[in-house]
């Protein structure tokens, strides 16, 4: 039988000192889905991110990406490893003294010996799938906060990653540019197969493209399932954020 889990992690446990951010944390993530950690000020869902991201060290057999454990990754190993996953930070990240172009084709720069012709062909395309063919030659300061959003994703999916990491890609964005924002995640990964995890407040966002659901609380996984069950779930902290973030509308 073919092992369709992109993600497993296997009682993850980690603390800061005294404080216990998470007592033991396993879940795994299926190949095309797209997966949503929620989870109040504090919970948990950000130290999950960044281990699996290898911000934070891991214990052997606690995190599998792409089949591959990489508590046992060496160096060399590491980096085309990481390589493989695309990032989406809240902020864009856009170095401000480059265009959007040269934003975009920093990855292939610094990571392949494609020739320039190739490279810029390239940006054109991961553009034009954002729809921002048109701000080729701009800098991130003549761009709109949606703008940004849209070109920092380009940037996060120019290696064309099988596993896409978004971090609040959603904050600060009005409710069109948001919505816009959602459909383009939904189009990447129909059209180029990633499967995508993602950390956001976001609860329209998160009923327009989450497959699956994890709610972090108290340093575990208190809820682990599709999107209409945790609409239906019994979890107080759970329907509580789902009343709050819809203005109690029904769901």
């Amino acid at each position: 039988m073919t092992n369709n889990k992109i993600i497993e992690v296997n009682h993850l446990k980690v603390s800061f000192g005294e404080r216990k951010v998470l007592k033991d944390v396993s879940f795994s993530v299926q190949k095309g889905d797209i997966t949503v950690i929620l989870g109040g000020s504090g919970s948990g869902k950000s130290t999950i991110l960044k281990h699996l991201l290898g911000l934070y060290p891991v214990e052997k057999d606690v995190v599998s990406l792409l089949n591959q454990d990489i508590a046992t990754l060496d160096e060399k190993d590491e980096l085309d490893f990481y390589l493989k996953l695309g990032v989406f930070y809240q902020n864009g990240a856009l170095l401000n003294s480059l265009t959007v172009s040269e934003n975009v084709a920093l990855p292939l720069e610094q990571h392949t010996n494609l020739p320039p012709s190739l490279i810029e062909e390239m940006v054109r395309t991961k553009l034009n799938l954002v729809n921002l063919e048109d701000a080729f030659y701009l800098y991130p300061s003549q761009l709109s906060g949606g703008m940004l959003k849209r070109a920092a994703l380009a940037r996060a999916i120019i290696l064309d990653p099988p596993l896409l990491f978004c971090d609040e890609p959603g904050a600060g964005l009005d409710p069109v540019s948001l919505a816009g924002l959602d459909e383009l995640i939904l189009n990447l990964r129909e059209q180029l197969g990633m499967t995508v995890v993602m950390v956001t407040h976001e609860v329209s966002s998160i009923l327009r493209i989450a497959d699956k659901i994890l709610f972090v609380e108290d340093g575990i996984i208190a809820f682990d399932g599709t999107l209409s069950g945790a609409k239906e779930a019994e979890l107080p902290s759970l329907k509580n954020f789902f009343t709050v973030g819809t203005g109690g509308k029904k769901i």
